[in-house]
């Protein structure tokens, strides 16, 4: 059964579970079994709206949003038929105690990462009445149901979460909280947006950007605020997909969370790199694998995964790619440079190595999981670290500061390019690596590492392409390649010009996606819908075939004859190319 979760509220043992807050049901009493169903998603306001039919023939007609702005799910039901409307929810949890009536507030205390305390309101604009089944047991084992019927056949229930204003709801009622859901959403796509001639294009494109938007926390971004999804922990990793995805729409703002998250944690990123009786060593930062919002806290569960460290890379982009769209010296001064540096300074101090002949190589670590453990001198690992010591190196050019160590990022960076894992003609996933992998990608996309034309990189590129659909998967399951990694070699193809073979990969990935175009971590095996890195990535994919640094159109579809679009460009600019009029 599917559950309510919140951001942030979450227990504190294990890998930091998300705080489930319960599930409600509702319908027609006594309805029985369901013979038909149907429902839809409007991605613009975030709207759900579902009709279900009975077996005895009465039906419920359904509409349903979260607000945007504030802990308020809006739920308005229509009963055709005879019968009472019944609503149910139950509140089931450990180290948890609730009490008290839905009208004027269930009052919870939870024992978890924090000491939650807080009320939930279950508000109605007819008149009901409301029974309470308490079946908790002893030590904070929580399990209430309350049970709201009411006769009438329309109704709009609130539920609503601590700082709610209750008449405040119920004067706004539905048709006011739609408004302002509807504002809010308004100017959402107004800050960025594209027409495409491709409806099913369209259609997951909308799709992916209502999921990013709706996945932002007040922190940052999670791969989703489902259980299924890691009880919604932040990976730095898969943080930069979804920052790139609004960040390339516009969505500044949003996309922010993300760099000014990680700047909250690195302090507690640097005493883990290295602090010792108060004092912290050169200023690196590594920053866990799976964060939760305590700064230095690793929410992941044991595993070689703990061994990757390219997600300072991706944390440094986030951090240098705010700057380049904006071009706010302030951000870069307090939030984006402290980052660049702390990242840049961890491979110089921990991850770097350099022999007396003069070979750099980025020593053992997890690179991508599926080449396994321990990979000396990783390819992706490796093209991370030079983009990320060339950003660190830029940015001291425009603050002026740390020449000294900006010459030295510089050396090293240089000198990893040069011992970059190859054979001859092509590079590699690591040194003798016998196996196919989308890393060989990684100088181009995500990090932007090597010259676009390195015949290498280019060699590369065709290698993994000739076997794609095979070792295109994250995991060694399925026969296809997967949504994410299409979307990433979707992006390489558009920043090498090459729109049409672009759109081939976005739009097979488009082909397999939900029953709301959402798209699925691994389609095949129905493994993770509402998967929001590759959602990210689908998004960047499209909007870096119309902009690219700045520059319009350079990697067009040439099937694509009426495009029109608002995207930003570089340093606070903004380029709109608006629809052709038809005659």
């Amino acid at each position: 059964m599917p559950v309510i979760c919140r951001a942030g509220v979450r227990y504190d043992f294990g890998t930091r579970p998300l705080v489930r807050f319960g599930a409600f049901q509702c319908g027609p009493e006594g309805a029985g079994e369901v013979a038909d169903w149907e429902q839809s998603l409007d991605p613009r306001y975030g709207i759900v709206a579902s009709t279900t039919t009975y077996a005895d023939g009465r039906q419920q007609q359904a509409s349903s949003f979260c607000m945007l702005d504030r802990n308020v799910i809006v739920l308005r039901r229509r009963i055709s038929g005879k019968g009472d409307f019944v609503f149910t929810y139950t509140l089931k949890g450990r180290r948890m105690l609730a009490s008290g009536m839905p009208d004027t507030g269930i009052d919870y205390h939870i024992d978890g990462q924090s000491q939650y305390r807080g009320k939930i309101f279950i508000l109605a604009d007819q008149p009901v009445t409301t029974e309470i089944e308490d079946r908790s047991g002893p030590l904070g084992d929580c399990n209430v149901t309350w049970t709201i019927r009411s006769t009438a056949p329309d109704i709009t229930l609130f539920m609503a979460f601590d700082d709610c204003v209750p008449e405040q709801v119920l004067a706004l009622g539905y048709d006011g909280l739609l408004a302002e859901q509807r504002r809010l959403w308004d100017e959402y796509w107004e800050e960025g947006w594209v027409e495409l001639p491709d409806k099913k294009l369209q259609e997951v494109y909308a799709t992916s950007q209502y999921h990013l938007r709706i996945n932002a926390t007040r922190w940052s971004m999670p791969v989703g605020l489902f259980p299924s999804h890691w009880d919604g922990r932040y990976f730095g990793f898969d943080e930069m997909f979804m920052f790139r995805g609004l960040a390339s729409s516009g969505h500044l703002s949003v996309a922010r969370r993300v760099p000014e998250f990680r700047r909250s944690h690195l302090e507690a990123a640097q005493t883990r790199a290295h602090r010792y009786f108060g004092k912290i060593g050169a200023g690196a930062a590594r920053f866990v694998w799976e964060t939760v919002e305590v700064p230095g806290v690793e929410g992941a569960p044991p595993g070689f995964w703990l061994e990757h460290f390219f997600h300072m890379s991706t944390i440094a982009c986030s951090a240098n790619d705010y700057y380049r769209y904006t071009g706010d010296l302030d951000y870069l001064r307090q939030c984006g440079y402290p980052l660049l540096r702390g990242c840049a300074e961890f491979f110089r101090v921990h991850a770097i190595y350099e022999e007396a002949s003069g070979r750099i190589y980025v020593g053992k670590c997890t690179d991508l999981e599926r080449l396994g453990a321990a990979r000396e001198n990783a390819y992706m690992t490796s093209c991370g670290a030079i983009n990320t010591l060339n950003a660190a190196a830029d940015a001291t050019d425009v603050l002026d500061e740390d020449k000294e160590l900006a010459v030295e990022w510089r050396r090293l960076a240089d000198g990893l390019r040069r011992h970059l894992p190859n054979d001859g003609e092509k590079y590699i996933p690591y040194p003798g690596c016998p196996d196919k992998s989308v890393a060989v990608f990684s100088g181009i996309f995500p990090f932007p590492a090597l010259p676009k034309d390195d015949p290498m990189q280019r060699r590369a590129l065709d290698d993994f392409l000739a076997v794609a659909e095979t070792a295109g998967n994250m995991y060694p399951v399925g026969t296809s390649i997967c949504s994410w990694y299409a979307a990433w070699m979707a992006i390489v193809n558009a920043r090498l010009g090459d729109g049409d073979a672009a759109l081939e990969l976005l739009s097979k990935t488009a082909a397999a996606t939900g029953c709301f175009s959402e798209i699925f971590e691994i389609y095949e095996t129905g493994h993770r819908p509402w998967f929001t890195t590759a959602e990210g990535s689908f998004v960047q994919a499209i909007n870096e075939l119309l902009v690219q640094d700045g520059r319009v159109g350079v990697a067009m579809p040439s099937s694509w004859k009426n495009v029109a679009f608002k995207l930003p460009g570089l340093y606070g600019k903004t380029i709109t190319i608006q629809p052709k009029k038809s005659s």
